[in-house]
């Protein structure tokens, strides 16, 4: 199809708004959408770099087809993964709707009742929604379902990225088939990413419990370029020195800046510092704090001022501005510590130089002096350089693995089927579960374990005609409005001053006690521990925050190999600085010290053995399970955080490689107590499991069996040799 056929194919209003917009062209993924999406034959994945026109390839086709034939239901269902991000595309589609009869209409808690209950009498064009709010749906009105979606034509599902390997986007594809169950049809559906790694997983995500097949329409024409460079402050006793803070400072002077942290203590702290640094300098206050325990009234006034300002800006954030929102066109982005995982970096890093196609990062890295021992050594910098080259030079992208025992899900949809459909015979609630693709794996034997420990446990019963229903307590946890989510709630407290909520916190200061958030410094006046409510009052004096949670330094194989490749190599790296250029050279001095490079060796001044292979965390947690559990006594290796390698205690190399063979031929044993007392499922229910299904879904969706078996085949001789 050429250009002009496929403009031509657009509806007027389309035509009209391409030409508003000035456009010079349509792109070739915008061209090939137009056929691919009005075809309506293939589910359809779009992959393309930020900003470069994804959910406008997605909607001006689909926007066409119910514009020109015209359904007696919301015609699209569009899916995101925040309410934010929901509100900001509402102002893009809804000026692309402009003088026509189609609405747009929000779907949330946030959302106006009077849109929702005049949809409900007139359905039609767009609805967005969360997965949570869908999830209500079903349970409390699932009628709805079928009056708002009876034909509907395209679901689109935004950053589908963001929902891929985890609990959440199995819930996801779990509301999408109930629905099809409840609508008797199987819309097109169209997911949105720049972070793709791996199309076959993700196309197999976006088919799941379908029987539609699925294409992938991609962008080759993107010549974004990239300006990337780092810097490394040395760290002793004090964690945020101010030199540290002087360099974001003078980083970001004159520009319009985004600084990511990994955790929001980090973004109060550096945001509060660098507008220290500012004031003692005499500049004007631009600096501003975005990040999900602030108020939403508050970071809609933070989104506002990014996108209207025409001047120099900064504001700190955590991952609540790594997807799509718009902030209008930034000159660079900072990264204050390691990204956490590539494809989170790249997200970021495209948040700059949208108009430009030049994007610019800078990573600000902090080095913490060794002391005189191994776990004192901080990778961090050899980490970021690892996944600079991986992705700028390589393009390469972690993949997602997407879980297959999802045991925890179960307890949330059966209480959740039994929500919408009331009392089921078992033998229909094991049909309404196990037919769900998502858990295609679990047995009706392990069903049947699960419904047992759910009626020991009180969430459902059993009635007089054999039924399976909600009891009193699990009807309660059915109409509270955390049960809608998946994710654990955090039990947060409510911070107010003169009437308006500045944020939450997590926990319950009492009064005379400080704290800052937002970028301020506020003194408690009361604590409400009843209705979690927090009264405060500008303060003065000294203070700090802490927020319950972490950044997990989850690493993948690729990128652990690349890590022992930058320790190994003498390659110099141009964007790094002089200070991060002397901080690498010590590094692979000490990689040589301490043996960081090799994979097996003996422990200088002990019996112990080192190991410190080139796998992904993953495995290397697995091996130390394993070995844990058949008598070869082992810690895992953190350096300063990251997950690096095993010291062996009292262990020679020959008994080592025989103890893997005997592993291997009891097939590889973990003791499920053992397991228990480390780890965990994050989920609402992952703690009412049977121990013997907690253990199952932890090997399966959290360890890495295969990996680790694969190597201790490689130690115990049996394959090629591991070196």
């Amino acid at each position: 199809m050429t250009e002009s056929q496929a403009y031509d194919l657009l509806a007027d209003f389309i035509q009209d708004y391409i030409y508003d917009k000035h456009w010079e062209h349509l792109s070739s993924m915008q061209i090939r959408a137009v056929g691919e999406v009005l075809e309506k034959e293939h589910h359809l994945l779009f992959t393309a770099g930020t900003a470069m026109g994804k959910t406008e390839a997605a909607l001006m086709p689909a926007l066409t087809e119910i514009y020109h034939h015209p359904v007696n239901s919301v015609g699209i269902l569009y899916i995101s993964p925040l309410k934010a991000l929901i509100n900001d595309q509402f102002e893009r589609i809804e000026e692309m709707l402009a003088g026509t009869h189609l609405r747009i209409t929000k779907w949330h808690g946030d959302a106006a009742l009077s849109k929702k209950e005049r949809l409900l009498r007139w359905p039609d064009g767009i609805l967005q929604t969360t997965p949570e709010s869908l999830e209500a749906m079903l349970c409390r009105h699932p009628e709805n379902i079928r009056i708002l979606f009876s034909e509907v034509q395209y679901i689109v599902i935004d950053e589908i990225h963001y929902f891929m390997g985890n609990q959440r986007g199995l819930q996801l594809l779990a509301i999408l088939e109930r629905m099809q169950r409840i609508t008797k049809r199987i819309p097109v559906r169209i997911g949105l990413s720049a972070t793709i790694a791996d199309t076959k997983e993700a196309l197999t995500f976006l088919c799941a419990g379908s029987t539609r097949k699925a294409k992938v329409i991609d962008y080759q024409e993107e010549k974004r370029r990239y300006l990337v460079s780092v810097t490394s402050t040395r760290i002793r006793s004090n964690d945020y020195p101010k030199a540290y803070g002087k360099k974001i400072l003078e980083q970001a002077k004159g520009k319009r800046v985004l600084l990511f942290t990994n955790s929001r203590r980090e973004c109060e702290i550096l945001v509060s510092q660098v507008r220290r640094l500012a004031q003692k300098e005499g500049l004007v206050d631009h600096y501003y704090i975005h990040h999900g325990s602030i108020s939403k009234d508050l970071r809609e006034e933070t989104e506002a001022c990014m996108k209207h300002s025409s001047g120099p800006i900064l504001t700190g954030t955590t991952l609540t501005l790594e997807l799509g929102i718009d902030i209008g066109d930034l000159d660079e982005v900072i990264q204050a510590s390691q990204p956490l995982r590539i494809s989170s970096m790249v997200q970021r890093v495209g948040r700059s130089g949208r108009k430009t196609m030049q994007s610019s990062i800078a990573f600000h890295l902090r080095y913490y002096a060794p002391e005189e021992a191994l776990e004192s050594l901080d990778l961090s910098l050899v980490r970021t350089i690892a996944m600079i080259e991986l992705y700028f030079r390589e393009k390469y992208l972690e993949t997602e693995r997407l879980p297959k025992y999802p045991l925890n899900l179960l307890v949330h949809e059966t209480l959740s089927i039994l929500c919408e459909k009331g009392c089921l015979q078992p033998k229909r609630l094991a049909a309404e579960l196990l037919e769900l693709s998502i858990f295609h794996a679990i047995s009706q034997e392990e069903l049947k374990q699960v419904l047992h420990q759910m009626m020991r446990l009180d969430y459902i019963k059993l009635y007089e005609d054999g039924a399976v229903g909600l009891s009193d307590l699990g009807e309660k946890i059915c109409i509270n409005m955390d049960f809608y989510a998946v994710f654990e709630a955090e039990d947060t407290y409510s911070v107010r001053w003169n009437g308006q909520e500045i944020g939450m916190v997590d926990r319950a200061y009492k009064a005379g006690d400080y704290f800052f958030l937002a970028g301020n410094t506020w003194l408690v006046q009361g604590c409400d521990k009843k209705h979690k409510r927090l009264d405060v009052e500008p303060g003065y004096a000294k203070a700090d925050i802490h927020f319950n949670g972490k950044g997990d330094l989850k690493t993948d194989q690729r990128t652990m190999e690349k890590i022992h490749k930058v320790l190994i190599s003498k390659e110099s790296y141009p964007y790094l600085d002089e200070e991060a250029a002397d901080i690498l050279d010590e590094l692979r001095t000490a990689s040589r010290q301490y043996g960081l490079t090799k994979t097996l060796q003996k422990e200088p001044g002990t019996d112990n053995l080192l190991l410190f292979p080139r796998l992904g965390t993953d495995t290397i947690r697995t091996l130390y399970y394993l070995w844990n559990s058949n008598q070869v006594a082992c810690e895992q290796v953190v350096l300063r955080g990251f997950l690096y390698g095993i010291r062996l205690y009292s262990i020679r190399e020959q008994r080592l490689r025989k103890k893997c063979a005997e592993i291997l031929e009891k097939g590889c044993p973990i003791r499920p107590a053992y397991l228990l007392r480390k780890e965990r499922i994050e989920g609402k229910y992952f703690d009412i499991l049977p121990e013997e299904l907690k253990c199952k879904e932890l090997l399966q969706d959290l360890l890495d069996l295969k990996g680790a078996a694969l190597y201790l085949k490689k130690l115990s001789g049996e394959v090629k040799e591991y070196e």
